[in-house]
């Protein structure tokens, strides 16, 4: 196999894992409701803290109707809320409810299961060289 295929199946196998980890935590905490696109915008609210639609979508780079849409429902499912700016009535501040904390707080963990799965199967060695080869790459 050449190294664009190994590549390939490498980057296949390790997104197969992450999905199959979040999908099992996501399933069993009633998450399963939330889509790859809105998890992102849960993530990208709760770094930026209580962002507006404005900031969401610059931060994003996507447009202000996109982050409407997807804002709009995320609300209606109980992750985000939003907030009228006491200087500005045309403002909104967004942030995430318990509902958002609870399942940010849930991806994570996934993230650190992952990681346990690492440490847990590779040697010292090859955990920094790991690091290394994908520090190349960020």
């Amino acid at each position: 196999m050449d190294k664009k295929g190994i590549v390939l199946d490498t980057v296949e196998m390790i997104s197969q894992l992450m999905g199959e980890l979040e999908s099992h935590a996501f399933e069993s905490e009633g998450f399963s409701e939330i889509t790859l696109r809105q998890m992102l915008y849960l993530e990208t609210i709760d770094f930026l803290g209580t962002p507006t639609f404005s900031e969401l979508a610059e931060h994003l780079r996507v447009t202000l109707p996109s982050v409407s849409g997807i804002i709009k429902r995320l609300i209606l499912l109980g992750y985000v809320q939003k907030q009228q700016s006491a200087d500005d009535g045309r403002v909104y501040f967004l942030s995430l409810t318990e509902k958002g904390l609870r399942f940010n707080d849930l991806h994570d963990e996934v993230h650190k299961i992952l990681a346990q799965r690492i440490i847990q199967n590779l040697s010292e060695g090859e955990i920094s060289e790991l690091a290394e080869l994908l520090s190349k790459i960020t």
